[in-house]
């Protein structure tokens, strides 16, 4: 699985949902047209996103981590990844 910018995950043992929203860059200047298309014809994802900013061999740890239902420690690696954690519950 690769880092997104939005990830749920369901776990049966706790009966509760983890949601993982990447924040939103900071606003920076609009950049010009030429540096959309350089960008767009290198395939190069955007600066600050996910994809560009998170390891994903440490993006699977993370998730592993989660399949063992360690609610806590699966809370702290994707916040040292930069992801903003929710949890619900559903009792």
């Amino acid at each position: 699985m690769s880092p997104g910018k939005h990830h749920s995950y369901h776990l049966t043992e706790r009966q509760s949902i983890i949601e993982l929203t990447w924040p939103r860059p900071p606003k920076q200047p609009k950049a010009t047209r030429k540096g959309r298309k350089l960008r767009l014809l290198h395939c190069r994802p955007d600066p600050g996103s996910p994809e560009s900013c998170v390891n994903p061999e440490d993006f699977s740890a993370a998730v592993k981590i989660l399949d063992q239902q360690d609610v806590e420690l699966a809370i702290s690696a994707f916040t040292g990844l930069g992801y903003e954690v929710t949890i619900r519950t559903l009792r």
